[in-house]
C-alpha cells in the first residue's frame, strides 16, 4: 500500500501500519479528509461527511442517499454504524495497482462534494 500511495502522486499522512489518510479541499464540502484503511485483503477508502449529532435526518436525506447509491456505480453512501454519514469505496487489495488507487481515492473524494451538496441542509457546520 506504500508504495503505491507514493505513485499515486497524492501527499498522505500514515497514521498507522494500516492506516492513511490525504487532505482534501473542495467547493462545497470544503476541507475533509480521505482515509485509506487495510484489512485481510481488503481497503476500504473513505470520508466522513458529518458526524451523527450534526445531521438532522429526515425522509427527505434518507430519500436523497438511497438515490446517491443508485447513481454511482462504485461508491456507496450511507449512516454507518455511529450514524455518520459516509461515502467509500472498498477495494480487494490483490487486484489494486497504483492508477486504479488513485482513481478510487478521487472518486471518494468527487463524491464526497457531490453527496454532501445534495443533502447540505440537512447537516450543521
Amino acid at each position: 500500500m506504500e508504495q503505491m500511495l507514493k505513485e499515486s502522486g497524492y501527499t498522505y499522512k500514515t497514521h498507522n501500519a494500516t492506516t492513511w489518510s490525504i487532505d482534501f479541499e473542495r467547493k462545497t464540502i470544503g476541507k475533509f479528509k480521505v482515509i485509506l484503511s487495510t484489512g485481510t485483503d481488503i481497503l476500504v477508502t473513505f470520508a466522513i461527511l458529518a458526524k451523527k449529532a450534526n445531521i438532522n435526518k429526515s425522509p427527505r436525506m434518507v430519500d436523497i442517499l438511497l438515490a446517491a447509491n443508485h447513481e454511482y456505480d462504485y461508491v456507496k453512501v450511507g449512516l454507518d454504524k455511529d450514524g455518520d454519514l459516509f461515502v467509500r469505496i472498498d477495494d480487494w487489495i490483490p487486484t489494486l495497482n497504483a492508477r486504479r488507487l488513485k482513481d478510487t481515492i478521487n472518486q471518494v473524494a468527487n463524491a464526497s462534494d457531490e453527496v454532501y451538496g445534495k443533502v447540505a441542509d440537512s447537516i450543521r457546520r
